[in-house]
């Protein structure tokens, strides 16, 4: 069985806009050191993590409790926005509207589903049976993996994720049996 651990950033500042270079605030980097610590004693055979900045500044501290690397891969992004939303309610609209519609995107952005694909994708290519992997991740890719163990609760799942958030998976034989947020 695969174990599979997808840690949610902690809080970003968001008055970086690009996705990429976005840290982590001081309550991020507190969050990071409570996931470090509720997850430290855990035997994990490898720490992957989003390429983007608040994911890997997240999973660092606990990298360097278990002595491992972490090892960024980007298939682990978070889903692809159009553009930075000027406004919380474009954002709450463009959401909504994905949450409606799993394959909806605008130029320059992604599906849900795609996001979701992607993932899967990774966890079917990297995480090999038997090991315990933790995955610097995202709320929104977390919500769709949520989604795809319990059809229908995904949006829910979203709209209440804390930063910090550590959602377990169990995999066996590539059915997901299991996901619970620990």
């Amino acid at each position: 069985m695969k174990i599979i651990d997808l840690v949610r950033h902690g809080e970003p500042d968001t008055s970086i806009h690009d996705d990429f270079l976005r840290p982590l605030t001081l309550t991020g980097i507190r969050q990071a050191e409570m996931v470090s610590s509720k997850l430290q004693k855990q035997p994990y055979t490898h720490i992957f993590a989003s390429p983007l900045r608040r994911s890997v500044e997240t999973v660092v501290p606990l990298a360097k409790k278990q002595n491992i690397s972490v090892e960024t891969n980007n298939l682990l992004v978070e889903r692809k926005m159009p553009e930075w939303f000027d406004s919380s309610q474009k954002f709450t609209d463009y959401i909504n509207h994905q949450w409606l519609d799993f394959k909806y995107y605008q130029a320059g952005g992604e599906s849900l589903q795609h996001a979701q694909t992607r993932y899967i994708s990774f966890i079917k290519d990297k995480c090999k049976e038997d090991e315990h992997i933790a995955i610097g991740s995202h709320g929104t890719v977390m919500s769709t993996i949520y989604e795809l163990v319990y059809p229908g609760k995904g949006f829910e799942f979203w709209k209440y994720l804390p930063y910090g958030s550590i959602l377990r998976l169990k995999i066996s034989h590539e059915s997901y049996i299991y996901a619970e947020l620990i």
